[in-house]
């Protein structure tokens, strides 16, 4: 054999240079490393550079039994690892710590083997990452040592593993040669070219308080206490304890904010409105009558906190948008009048699965809701049975997004008119980009107070104009007011008494009050409501409780007392107060929860 030339002198000669010079990145993948002068070394390019001192010649060979044995005899001992990589050792990381951030000349003769002794701490590291890689994620690594805008030796080596697109949120494992240590987290882009914006690093460094994930360290000195097994199955537990929390901050740190397009609708979305108002141009909504948005609204259908829906921007690109979650500026137009309007911003509205879908249909069908759908339908003289169809080609033709239902109580009775149409990308149903000034003139808009001077108009043109738009009607929940009255009613009786608690007693005109209570002193008047925004509850129930009380000149109840689902805003709590003190009349809000059965605040 070629490799009889060889001596104890060549190889340590070849170890030496090794030592001086690293190696080549072609040959840092190795399985079997021979110890000189407890030293590990690559096998092949060892013996490759130690004939080539020996002969001045290269040498082709492969690794076998043979060519082992040949070295065991002069001693040498071998290790093997299977996939390729000896573990970090304390000379490679120090030299990497002693030249960390230095500035880097390819004419300076001392740097010009920097590379090749870099190359295996790059390669570990590149290893340390593919071998923690689950399911659904990908590999970015980090072979370049120089900052090359700079051309410095860089501070540390972080491949990293993400899911999706990388631009957010990661996973990374970590050679730092700055701070001597080598680590493993959950991390975002806090700097670098795909920094991410100010408030979503904001939202990164909060979250990380508020669930208090660490970033494991291991000191260059106590890298002796590790192998690449115990490494590796660290870093796996973190992944798997973490992965929540990566999810978690991926769907939150991708949320895009658009605009989408509804399908008018006069009822507030809480059921179809009709034929009214409906798109011009040839669509669904056109032949049909309706939309697939009609019951985006409708609160009393709410699955575990979540309103389930469909909107048709998501519908075309479903597959692309799965998972993703959307802050959505919803609009829409009214065809007979060739206005579009602005009704509100959806949060977090997260685009589900396929499989998600079909269970909502489950939940509706086992309920009664999906029939219930129908009905709304053959109400309006619609075809009913075009949901039939829809749900033929999957459950995701009804149901492709969900939102936290509580935001439905804050949707603005009013529609906002839309008066710059350039505002509006497009009228398709597609998402789209949007300026952000736009949110913020309609919030505005929202919260204006009343202007005599700047608003109104001195000109009678209503007989011309016909009825004026951009008003929904709003429509109470009927199965929620229901439930709310018989879970009130028991909860009334439970405290007070059957005897001293009715519903539905009659007041002037064959009027009926929801429920009375009778005290030591007189009656107290609840009325019920269930809207989605409690303005509409408060503006429907005032007149109607004062009448009840009043009405001709009567005094029939000592206290009137409004009930309803909805948790009062603090800004609805100062109307609900300053009504109290402005009509001096004993008026009072009750906030029921239906799912504990109890008042939780009394206004």
């Amino acid at each position: 054999m070629k490799i009889e030339v060889l001596n104890k002198s060549h190889i340590l000669e070849a170890a030496s240079i090794i030592d001086e010079q690293g190696i080549p990145k072609k040959f840092v993948w190795s399985q079997y490393y021979v110890i000189v002068n407890d030293k590990e070394y690559q096998f092949k390019y060892l013996i490759r550079l130690a004939y080539q001192l020996a002969t001045n010649e290269e040498l082709d060979f492969q690794s076998s039994d043979a060519v082992r044995k040949h070295f065991e005899e002069l001693g040498y001992v071998f290790k093997y690892y299977e996939k390729g990589y000896n573990f970090y050792t304390k000379d490679e990381l120090q030299f990497y710590s002693s030249i960390v951030n230095t500035d880097y000349r390819t004419i300076n003769p001392d740097q010009k083997f920097y590379g090749q002794k870099l190359y295996p701490i790059i390669a570990k590291t590149k290893f340390w990452a593919e071998q923690i890689l689950i399911d659904g994620f990908k590999l970015r690594q980090d072979g370049n040592w120089l900052n090359g805008h700079v051309a410095k030796i860089k501070p540390y080596f972080w491949p990293r593993i993400y899911s999706g697109e990388d631009k957010d949120i990661f996973f990374n494992v970590e050679v730092n040669g700055s701070n001597n240590f080598i680590g493993y987290k959950l991390d975002g882009y806090f700097e670098t070219t795909k920094k991410l914006p100010d408030y979503k690093i904001k939202l990164l460094q909060e979250y990380r308080e508020i669930a208090k994930w660490d970033w494991p360290k291991i000191s260059f000195d106590n890298l002796d206490e590790y192998n690449w097994n115990k490494l590796i199955d660290e870093s796996k537990s973190y992944i798997q304890k973490h992965l929540l929390h990566h999810n978690h901050l991926k769907k939150i740190l991708s949320k895009e904010s658009k605009i989408c397009r509804i399908t008018w609708n006069t009822n507030g979305w809480i059921k179809p409105s009709g034929l009214s108002g409906k798109s011009n141009y040839p669509s669904f909504e056109k032949e049909n009558g309706f939309g697939h948005e009609e019951w985006l609204f409708d609160g009393d259908k709410i699955i575990e906190g979540y309103k389930y829906g469909f909107l048709e921007p998501i519908h075309k690109f479903r597959p692309k948008y799965e998972a993703k979650l959307f802050d959505l500026l919803l609009y829409t137009k009214d065809s007979d009048s060739n206005q579009s309007y602005w009704v509100t911003t959806l949060k977090d509205v997260e685009v589900v699965s396929s499989e998600e879908s079909e269970n909502v249909l489950a939940h509706y069908k086992k309920r009664g809701w999906y029939d219930e759908m129908k009905s709304d339908l053959y109400n309006l003289n619609l075809d009913s049975k075009q949901l039939d169809t829809w749900i033929k080609e999957g459950a995701e033709q009804l149901f492709n997004v969900k939102f936290k239902a509580l935001q439905i109580n804050e949707i603005p009775n009013d529609l906002i008119l839309v008066e710059n149409p350039n505002e509006i990308p497009s009228n398709r149903y597609l998402l789209m980009d949007f300026k952000n000034e736009v949110t913020g003139k309609i919030i505005e808009k929202i919260n204006t107070n009343f202007s005599f001077d700047n608003s109104g108009s001195e000109e009678a043109e209503l007989e011309s104009k016909g009825k004026r738009k951009g008003i929904r009607k709003d429509i109470e929940l009927e199965f929620k007011h229901n439930l709310l009255q018989k879970k009130f009613l028991k909860f009334l009786q439970d405290e007070y008494g059957r005897s001293a608690v009715k519903r539905e007693c009659t007041a002037y005109g064959a009027s009926r009050i929801d429920i009375t209570r009778r005290t030591n002193t007189g009656f107290v008047f609840y009325e019920i409501k269930t809207y989605n925004n409690l303005r509409s509850s408060i503006r429907e129930s005032l007149g109607q409780l004062l009448e009840y009380c009043l009405y001709p000149n009567v005094n029939e109840a000592e206290s009137i007392v409004l009930v309803s689902h909805v948790e009062p805003s603090i800004e609805l709590k100062e109307y609900i107060i300053h009504i109290k003190k402005f009509i001096n009349l004993p008026f009072s809000y009750i906030h029921f929860d239906l799912e504990k059965e109890k008042i939780i605040s009394e206004i």
